[in-house]
């Protein structure tokens, strides 16, 4: 364990190109340098002495003084990229993504825990875009297959521990491959571009739209009941109908037909509640197309 003095240690962390912040056991700063006033906008005078919760958002203080009295009961060396993720509150009000390296050293004979504290706004911007685009449509838009089942197991534990409604809305393009052959890839790529943007602006911030496969989509509704989403889906099969798709002066129309299904007290999975709208949605086709077909219209 590094053993040195606030005046001796002072020159070292000044050099180093990444914040450094020193505490105690009382959770009270004892010492920083330069790079962390200017990463946290504080003066470095103002953050010598001061409460470590200045640094943390709000919705962390409370776990992260526990984390700190459990690493002086039992202190380790922690590198970088290690654990969950971390954020650090500006004086101005925003969080910063960071990522922290912390050693225990004996300072001015006491024990106290260094963290070396560097902004990652960009690497975590990064991984986030890396992750969204693993799991979106890139034409539509809409999430994919992977993200939908993740998302409909979600909302099954969600009803199991707490019996959250959640219903799924199913539907796929009535001969989507006639407009293929007959204007080309192009119309139909058009038409689930400009039909995808329609169903997004009627989604809520809860709602997941997802691309299951060609030119077939499903839609979580979580906290929505079968009636529910059965109008839901009939708003979207009537606003699809009406819509005039256009490519090189060609105007295209197009319908869908959709199967709704919600979770029930029978459900041992979310495969359950997937069969039963897959079901719903071929007997809309069998049935004529251009329809909505819930769960309990099946026999």
């Amino acid at each position: 364990m590094l053993v040195t003095t606030s005046q001796g240690l002072l020159p070292f962390i000044e050099s180093l190109p990444d914040a450094v912040i020193i505490a105690n056991a009382d959770h009270k700063i004892v010492l920083v340098n330069s790079r962390a006033g200017e990463m946290f906008g504080y003066p470095v005078d103002a953050l010598d002495g001061s409460d470590l919760k200045m640094l943390i958002p709000e919705h962390h203080r409370n776990v992260h003084k526990m984390n700190v009295k459990g690493y002086f009961r039992a202190p380790h060396a922690r590198p970088m990229g290690a654990g969950r993720r971390f954020s650090g509150l500006r004086a101005d009000g925003t969080e910063v993504p960071v990522d922290i390296m912390i050693n225990a050293i004996m300072l001015d004979g006491a024990r106290v825990a260094m963290a070396l504290v560097r902004d990652v706004t960009y690497q975590r911007e990064l991984e986030d875009r890396l992750t969204l685009e693993s799991l979106t449509d890139e034409m539509t838009g809409f999430y994919n297959r992977k993200h939908f089942r993740a998302q409909l197991k979600a909302q099954f534990s969600a009803f199991v521990r707490s019996c959250i409604p959640a219903s799924v809305v199913m539907f796929d393009f009535d001969n989507f491959k006639v407009i293929n052959d007959q204007y080309g890839h192009a119309a139909g790529d058009v038409v689930l571009v400009d039909a995808g943007r329609t169903i997004l602006e009627e989604l809520r911030p809860s709602d997941t739209a997802c691309r299951i496969g060609g030119e077939e989509f499903a839609i979580i509704l979580p906290n929505t009941l079968l009636q529910d989403a059965v109008a839901f889906a009939e708003r979207i099969r009537q606003s699809i109908q009406s819509m005039d798709f256009k490519l090189d002066g060609v105007v295209l129309h197009a319908t869908i037909t959709v199967g709704v299904a919600s979770f029930t007290s029978t459900d041992k999975s979310y495969d359950s509640l997937m069969k039963r709208a897959d079901k719903a949605l071929y007997a809309g086709k069998a049935a004529g197309r251009n329809c909505v077909i819930s769960q309990d219209s099946l026999t």
